[in-house]
């Protein structure tokens, strides 16, 4: 009897590859594995605070589904838990909630699911490698595209698996495991990020080799990233378009969503939005003119120093920055476009200048479409890592190391930061700031004060006019406005004994504003930043936020009305966005200078001081006067360095 149970055993195994897509079918002229113009597949790590974000996606890529020529597999792998916020439980169209990593193929309104992996450490590279073998032998195609879904943070890498000890994919682990599997399928046709800060010269280095197209944005994405139905409805109606092409659809499908939406809310989330096609087989030529970029600055800070350290130190500070939220400190990426043009109009050297223009031109066969928001007028579609210290270029993120990256390895661009931040420690006298005065110290209604201060530095960064207000020995910091010193280093300020305020329809409460960006608008129209705390209605923590809002000025009354965008909170594994709603709890957050000199952030409990949300629409920025007490007004000047110098002088308000 053993032998012939055997046999069935064996036909009955044999039975099931045969059925089983992942099953090494024999390719043969009378079984031949149809190849699709198309396979996509998506890397979703959603085993952390963007689940119920990416769980929208998959539900975006169902509404479309796959058809003959274009098939889309989804690795997808989610978090036990299920707060509803930033988690969910929910069942994703005929499939159960699930906690494992499960793949799918994906159908018209329905999953159909492949295999049950179990927990799997999506920041591992054997997974990211073992699902692109499976998917491109199950599913053989003219072109492969392979998608990211998650955190990103640029240079260090993307996808980080919160049950498996925020383990992330560094950018040189994806390269390791898409050679393997190029090696076997040639070059992929598109590599796409849908995650923050991607859009990245060292990431698109390392991911060079193994593809022709990559599509990734250089600021922080809105949580609701990509938009996939429409593109791949698109794909599955052209199929025949290449990685470029779809980069296109990709980007205007996505630029659509947000700033043709008839929601108001979305079209104002687009505000800070970028995207960019970059041509991965053009990043070579680019490679080259960054390194001789890097070399000609590194000559010219060997040559002449700190005259030249100042020069690229004003470039880099005028150029776009991305990431900065919260405290304001971002990944300290720049758009390399932007930085080269800085450069160019004050070079350190003439072959200084020269490498800028080269970068200038080689980028333009390297981004190859890009958008943006209004808030990021100057963003072209790459950006470069360009710390300010040594500690920032040498401290590690995660398991990534800028030393050991690919574009490090083999380039110039880390020899230059090496000898910039060396310089840059080396500055560590504050700009010197005196003669700060008040035309008024005792403010009565309608009074306005002058305050004037007098800079002697060469090297400021920026200046800011800064309200205190003075508790016993304490002081708390209300905010920050931007100020400039002229030619001559005179800085001057006149305070109308009014400060901005957030507030709804019920509360309104004096609040720091700690950045202002220009946006492409108009004058005067600004994206402000507020630091505040966030208690999602039904729960009992508060956490870190920051606020974003779009400030119009009039310069007649001296007005402002302030509309709420968007807020992010700061992560381990960088921001994300935070969906406000009715019911929420907010408050301003202080910056506090103690009795004994002591620094930290303070937010009060006290019931009068907390913004209880009716309605997020309601939620809003405007300038009254402060109560009456005692405060300080001066100004805050710090220089490429970072060194800082505060000065105030006192003033009461009646």
């Amino acid at each position: 009897m053993k032998p012939r149970h055997f046999i069935y055993v064996c036909a009955l195994i044999l039975f099931v590859l045969a059925i089983n897509p992942f099953s090494p079918r024999a390719k043969s002229a009378q079984d031949p594995t149809p190849q699709a113009e198309w396979t996509l597949m998506m890397y979703m790590d959603a085993d952390n605070d963007l689940e119920l974000d990416q769980m929208h996606d998959l539900l975006e890529m169902i509404a479309a589904g796959s058809s003959k020529d274009v098939n889309v597999v989804v690795l997808a792998d989610r978090h036990p838990n299920g707060d509803g916020r930033k988690y969910t439980n929910e069942p994703i169209a005929n499939i159960k909630n699930w906690t494992t990593a499960k793949l799918f193929y994906v159908k018209h309104n329905e999953l159909e699911e492949l295999a049950d992996w179990g927990e799997v450490d999506m920041g591992d590279p054997a997974t990211l490698k073992k699902f692109l073998q499976t998917a491109t032998k199950a599913f053989p195609a003219k072109k492969y595209g392979v998608i990211f879904e998650d955190h990103g943070t640029g240079w260090p890498g993307v996808c980080v698996d919160e049950s498996n000890g925020n383990d992330m994919l560094t950018n040189e682990e994806i390269a390791a495991s898409l050679k393997e599997v190029t090696a076997e399928t040639g070059k992929f046709e598109l590599i796409g990020f849908d995650a923050c800060l991607m859009g990245n010269l060292e990431a698109a280095r390392a991911m060079a080799p193994f593809g022709h197209v990559m599509v990734a944005s250089e600021e922080v994405e809105p949580g609701a990233g990509w938009y996939f139905t429409p593109m791949l409805q698109s794909l599955e109606k052209s199929p025949q378009m290449s990685g470029i092409e779809l980069g296109h659809v990709i980007v205007d499908t996505y630029s659509d969503y947000f700033l043709k939406s008839r929601d108001e809310d979305l079209r104002d989330e687009g505000m800070g939005i970028t995207l960019g096609v970059i041509a991965l087989d053009q990043i070579a030529p680019l490679e080259k003119a960054v390194n001789d970029f890097g070399t000609q600055n590194l000559a010219a800070l060997t040559k002449d120093l700190r005259a030249s350290w100042l020069r690229i130190a004003r470039a880099r500070s005028r150029a776009e920055e991305y990431g900065k939220t919260g405290n304001g400190a971002g990944m300290a990426d720049y758009d390399l476009l932007d930085l080269a043009q800085k450069v160019r109009q004050q070079p350190p050297s003439a072959d200084a200048a020269r490498s800028a223009e080269a970068v200038i031109q080689a980028l333009k066969n390297v981004v190859v479409y890009n958008i943006h928001g209004k808030a990021r007028p100057n963003s072209h579609g790459l950006s470069i890592f360009f710390p300010t210290d040594k500690e920032e270029l040498a401290n590690p993120y995660g398991k990534a190391e800028y030393s050991r990256v690919a574009f490090s390895q083999s380039g110039k661009w880390f020899p230059f930061l090496a000898a910039y931040t060396g310089l840059d420690a080396q500055d560590s006298e504050p700009p010197e700031v005196e003669n700060v005065e008040s035309n008024n110290q005792d403010m009565k209604s309608d009074d306005v004060a002058t305050v004037t201060a007098h800079v002697k530095a060469d090297d400021v960064d920026e200046a800011t006019f800064v309200l205190g207000s003075l508790h016993d020995k304490e002081e708390i910091i209300m905010g920050a406005i931007p100020a400039e010193p002229d030619e001559k280093g005179e800085l001057k300020e006149s305070w109308d004994g009014k400060w901005f305020t957030i507030g709804d329809d019920q509360t309104e409460l004096i609040c720091p504003i700690t950045n202002f960006e220009e946006t492409d608008e108009k004058e005067d129209a600004y994206l402000a930043e507020v630091p505040a705390q966030v208690k999602f209605h039904g729960t009992n923590e508060w956490f870190e936020v920051s606020l974003y809002f779009y400030l119009d000025f009039n310069e007649k009354n001296e007005d402002v009305t302030g509309k709420f965008i968007y807020a992010f909170e700061d992560t381990k594994y960088g921001p994300r966005e935070i969906e406000l709603e009715a019911g929420d709890d907010v408050r301003p957050v202080y910056y506090m200078i103690d009795d004994k000199g002591k620094e930290h952030f303070v937010a009060s409990d006290e019931k009068d001081h907390i913004l209880h949300l009716r309605s997020v629409e309601d939620l809003k920025v405007g300038r009254r006067r402060v109560p009456a007490g005692n405060y300080e007004i001066g100004f805050v000047v710090k220089d490429f360095a970072e060194n800082t110098t505060e000065k105030f002088t006192p003033v009461k308000i009646e």
